[in-house]
């Protein structure tokens, strides 16, 4: 205790100079103290880190530095063969396959396809003979309009217009009855038969001489009676025979099934 007296008694302590000399070896040793502490503090804290990301890359080889592991996994990625897309293709149903026959079967009959039967006759010799030998000077149409001298318009055409001379005799094409005989306002006196499969004929422009009568059975061939000029609706037009063709009550163009002539 003495000692310790005698200490800040002594007169090297309370020397300035020399008193601050001392206190700033104190500080630089707490320094030295504190940056040693730090450090170590530092040095456990990396191990640590290391540490752990090690655990957190356990696709990288042990003893390999980190360019080598980053080396070897770009590459084993730029070397993979890519996965192939699947290929889409469209799904249709499967083809009808052919049945086996059993033996002694019969073989399949083929059924022909329906063919369209022709609106005209297969030949002209299936055609009858036409009523007088004459051309043909107005035709027959329904669909398109024809100029009338007589009326001076444009009309349609019902029949056909057989050109023959004044008293030619004018025959029957197809066997049947005698159904009208009349004279007619516009197409003179006329005759007209029935005939087997709904057909029907008409002639007119006849002279007033007529030799059949009503219900009369008739051949193809008969005379019905001669060409006159008793029709108003066609007396400018030259001689001839005004002719009809129908079939199931409609009119049908003649030279489909009569051999007439041409204009």
């Amino acid at each position: 205790m003495d000692d310790n007296k005698n200490y800040f008694r002594d007169e090297n302590f309370h020397h300035p100079k020399k008193r601050a000399n001392s206190v700033f070896y104190i500080v630089l040793a707490l320094s030295l103290i504190a940056i040693g502490a730090a450090v170590v503090i530092l040095a456990l804290s990396g191990n640590r880190n290391r540490r752990q990301a090690e655990d957190q890359r356990p696709y990288m080889q042990t003893g390999a530095s980190d360019d080598e592991t980053l080396q070897g996994v770009v590459g084993a990625r730029a070397t993979a063969e890519p996965t192939p897309l699947p290929t889409l293709r469209p799904k249709f149903p499967p083809l009808p396959t052919e049945q086996p026959q059993p033996e002694g079967a019969a073989a399949p009959t083929t059924v022909p396809a329906a063919t369209k039967a022709p609106a005209r006759a297969a030949s002209t010799s299936s055609k009858a003979n036409a009523p007088v030998s004459g051309s043909v000077t107005r035709e027959w149409t329904l669909d398109k309009l024809i100029y009338s001298k007589t009326l001076d318009a444009w009309v349609t055409h019902n029949g056909v217009d057989l050109a023959a001379m004044l008293g030619s005799d004018v025959k029957c094409v197809f066997a049947g009855t005698i159904e009208r005989v009349y004279q007619d306002d516009a197409l003179g006196y006329t005759v007209v038969v029935q005939h087997t499969n709904n057909r029907t004929t008409q002639y007119a422009n006849l002279a007033a001489d007529i030799p059949v009568r009503e219900g009369d059975k008739v051949n193809a061939g008969t005379v019905l009676g001669k060409i006159g000029a008793s029709a108003l609706s066609e007396c400018a037009d030259e001689s001839h025979l005004h002719f009809v063709l129908y079939m199931n009550g409609k009119s049908v163009d003649p030279a489909e099934y009569v051999r007439i002539g041409s204009k």
